[in-house]
């Protein structure tokens, strides 16, 4: 097992323990004396699978504990779904002096947060990360966020979890595809500040090894942690691109598909700034491809709809996109005042519509694409 430790801009301290023992024993031990109850917000189907083991472990508390059940889904991270847990929580009394456990992965992670942060200006909130994109991405910054009608994450707060469990047996009974998306978030942390993660990387998808699994997650929430103290906003490598394309997807495109779409097109907008050396860029792209991760781009992407998402980003200053971009692998574009590369929106549409029109792994259909288990290229 292993414990990592950070405070960020927080006076209480959080903990990321990372646990390679099936039984999941810590879960039942964790210092609980100031709070009077538990409150568990899981994921529907995780529920299903390791509800009765992970409320055996809380019971070793002697607290009354109280469920809610959600859809781990988008529709579930909307303004329409959070009055229903706040209702919950109002219903049932929750106060101060309450535990909220939150038990899922990346979507119920980022409901559970933003509401924990807004009820009562403030819940103690714990998280049982449960999907590799929980684990390493969503739980790890204290970034909380909801969905609105016309763009992703753009409501939101920073609040941050007392812990972070990680049991890396709950990653069994994740879909390959599913795991996928969170491998996307791995590589990007790994392109934005650690050659030693994407080489971690690698050695776990060759091997499927515990131990690797292991060191990649401690490997990547170390990294994880380092950028967040840099800047809040400082790890958004092809999130501009990548939360359009989901967006425009209906979500039908996964998060990490849709951010590997997008660091790709980062990655080529670097290249024709003259930011990226052209070598690091076709670099870049054939590690993905080795790797199984995503570089299909939807070939029937309106640019202007496209656009008119980006713009509402949540970097965006109206004038501008602020975009995170590499100029090497490890080297994120610094400029002497900004992490953010300004693009004027008339010349991000010049450069979309020349990409998209040629870029040889557009696809059509790429959603119904991208359910494959796995993703192979011909040429990789």
């Amino acid at each position: 097992m292993k414990t990592l430790q950070t405070t960020y801009h927080t006076k209480n301290r959080i903990e990321f323990i990372i646990d390679d023992k099936p039984k999941m024993g810590w879960i039942g031990n964790f210092n609980s004396e100031k709070y009077n109850r538990m409150i568990l917000v899981i994921d529907r189907k995780v529920k299903r699978i390791y509800g009765t083991k992970i409320r055996l472990q809380l019971k070793r508390h002697k607290k009354e504990i109280i469920t809610f059940e959600v859809n781990a889904n988008e529709a579930s991270k909307s303004l329409s779904f959070y009055p229903k847990l706040v209702s919950f929580l109002e219903k049932n009394n929750c106060n101060l002096a309450d535990l909220v456990i939150c038990v899922g992965g990346g979507t119920v992670i980022d409901l559970v947060g933003f509401t924990c942060s807004t009820y009562m200006r403030g819940l103690p909130f714990a998280v049982i990360a449960t999907t590799l994109i929980g684990m390493v991405d969503a739980s790890t910054a204290g970034k909380t966020c909801l969905n609105t009608e016309y763009s992703k994450n753009l409501l939101g707060t920073f609040y941050y979890p007392l812990f972070v469990y990680c049991n890396i047996y709950f990653l069994d009974t994740n879909l390959p595809h599913f795991h996928r998306q969170g491998l996307s978030e791995v590589f990007k942390y790994g392109l934005l500040g650690s050659k030693k993660l994407i080489t971690t990387m690698g050695w776990y998808i060759k091997s499927r090894k515990k131990s690797d699994l292991t060191s990649m997650i401690e490997e990547t929430i170390r990294v994880r942690i380092t950028i967040r103290k840099v800047h809040p906003q400082a790890s958004n490598l092809g999130h501009t691109f990548g939360h359009a394309i989901e967006k425009l997807s209906n979500y039908r495109i996964l998060h990490g598909d849709a951010i590997s779409a997008g660091s790709v097109i980062a990655l080529e907008l670097g290249k024709m700034m003259g930011l990226t050396k052209s070598s690091s860029v076709e670099n870049i792209i054939s590690m993905m491809k080795k790797l199984g991760l995503n570089i299909y781009v939807e070939k029937n992407l309106d640019v202007d709809d496209l656009l008119k998402i980006m713009m509402r980003d949540k970097k965006s200053t109206g004038k501008y996109l602020n975009l995170v971009l590499l100029r090497d692998i490890g080297v994120p574009y610094r400029s002497k005042d900004s992490f953010f590369y300004k693009l004027e929106p008339r010349k991000a549409r010049n450069f979309l519509k020349n990409f998209i029109e040629e870029y040889p792994y557009g696809r059509k259909n790429c959603a119904s694409l991208l359910k494959s288990e796995t993703l192979t290229y011909q040429d990789a």
